[in-house]
Parts: structure tokens; C-alpha cells; sequence
């Protein structure tokens, strides 16, 4: 068990950058979908592109970036051994 704690991504090891990115890519997430949710003023952002696409891209970006951690932490966590 780590006993130092580190504020900044950056500082983080792989498996820290792992598990931060499990809680806040979540958090990103929800607050992107209900953003778009709300009812718009403007009409440039009540399009498909931001009701759909977007979160659908976001989502995505996320996913891929959540299996790139989980491997490179793999991949770290082997070679320390």
C-alpha cells in the first residue's frame, strides 16, 4: 500500500493515473451529458452534432483512454518484476 499521497496527475505512476481516470472520466462524463440535457438558448448548440455526437465521441475517448491506462499500468507492473 502506497503511503505518500500525490495531488497532480502528472506525479502519478501508472496505476495512480488508472485509478484516477476510473472516478474522474465518470464525472466528466455525467456532467457532459447532463449539460446537454439542459434546454439550450441558442440554437447552434441544440444540433445533432451536440445532442448526439458529441457524447458519443466523448464517450468513446474515454473508453479508449481508460483500456490504454489499464495496459500501460499492465505493462509497468511487469516489468518491475
Amino acid at each position: 500500500m502506497k503511503k505518500e499521497y500525490k495531488i497532480f496527475y502528472w506525479e502519478l505512476d501508472a496505476r495512480g493515473k488508472f485509478i484516477r481516470s476510473l472516478w474522474g472520466h465518470p464525472l466528466a462524463l455525467a456532467f457532459l451529458y447532463w449539460a446537454i440535457s439542459l434546454p439550450s438558448e441558442r440554437p447552434i448548440f441544440d444540433t445533432v452534432f451536440m445532442k448526439v455526437w458529441l457524447p458519443l465521441i466523448a464517450t468513446l475517448v474515454v473508453l479508449v483512454d481508460l483500456v490504454y491506462l489499464y495496459r500501460k499500468w499492465k505493462k509497468e507492473e511487469e516489468s518491475k518484476q
